[in-house]
């Protein structure tokens, strides 16, 4: 079963880390909810939230905090969050997608916009990407946007947030 909805799509081939994403992120909600970091390589990217099918943040959560709006996006209800000590979303995203804060709800992520949505506009980090390499896409359509540069790029950053247990290995020994 396929959750409907979009979800973002970024091209790490044609991103170039200018952080334009990030930058307007904060301007619109003061935390942002794309966040960039810097692999191994030295090379600047985004995380964000993939609003996942089965998404392990909303299983973790014990307070009922994460669900989905109405286009399948998931989203953070403050209220609910409020509180809460564990923060075991943060540590069940694969994609480093939840940001710590030390504001009045102790976690923020992607909603993907939702109050741009609401009035027909795309994310602001789609419209504000220089490069095109973000993109607002319908969910069955992402492996139609990937090509093999993308694939490579995707994987080169999953490598930084997921290390492969042999070489988490061979850094604690040295």
């Amino acid at each position: 079963m396929s959750c409907e909805g979009k979800t973002l799509f970024i091209d790490y081939s044609k991103c170039i880390g200018c952080e334009t994403c990030e930058a307007v992120c904060k301007f619109l909600y003061d935390t942002p909810r794309i966040a960039m970091t810097r692999t191994i390589e030295g090379i600047a990217v985004p995380l964000y939230c993939k609003h996942c099918e089965h998404a392990h943040c909303m299983k973790v959560c014990n307070r009922g905090a994460l669900l989905r709006d109405r286009d399948g996006a998931v989203v953070l209800q403050p209220l609910l969050c409020r509180g809460c000590e564990t923060r075991n979303c943060i540590l069940a995203c694969p994609y480093a997608a939840f940001f710590a804060t030390d504001r009045g709800v102790t976690v923020q992520k992607c909603d993907l916009c939702a109050a741009r949505r609401d009035v027909g506009l795309e994310p602001a980090c789609v419209e504000m990407c220089p490069c095109e390499a973000i993109v607002l896409a319908d969910r069955e359509k992402i492996l139609e946007l990937e090509t093999e540069e993308s694939r490579k790029a995707y994987e080169k950053v999953m490598t930084h947030i997921r290390p492969p247990a042999k070489s988490r290995r061979s850094s604690r020994e040295d």
